[in-house]
């Protein structure tokens, strides 16, 4: 299980740490330029790394949750809808990249799940 728990961790720094890097520094340094031809490909490599780490994420959070019996849990339940948001809000980004808005609510929204998850590791 610790093994399971070290991917877990791992997958969940490159999603949630790549959104801040993101955020404080990638896009505040590209967004002034006038071609915004780097800044598509770096979300689009990010893009592809984020949906290879929510598939760990998914898989291992699934793992820990049968093996902990977890899935009863209040926590667990509401770290599950804040799933399901960030995956709604994921698409609307995917569909409508420029709003700032919906990019914020989505790196908000993975860090309710790291403190969702915080609070499940107690």
């Amino acid at each position: 299980m610790t093994v399971v728990r070290f991917l877990h961790i791992v997958a969940l720094a490159f999603f949630v740490g790549g959104q801040l890097m993101l955020v404080v520094a990638v896009v505040p340094a590209l967004r002034g330029q006038g071609d915004r031809t780097a800044l598509r490909s770096v979300a689009r490599r990010f893009g592809v790394g984020s949906l290879v780490a929510l598939a760990v994420l998914f898989a291992t959070g699934a793992a820990m949750a049968d093996r902990y019996d977890r899935w009863g849990d209040s926590v667990l339940q509401v770290k599950l809808m804040v799933i399901v948001l960030i995956g709604v809000l994921i698409a609307f980004h995917i569909v409508s990249p420029e709003s700032r808005a919906v990019a914020i609510a989505v790196f908000c929204a993975s860090l309710v799940t790291v403190w969702l998850g915080v609070a499940l590791a107690h």
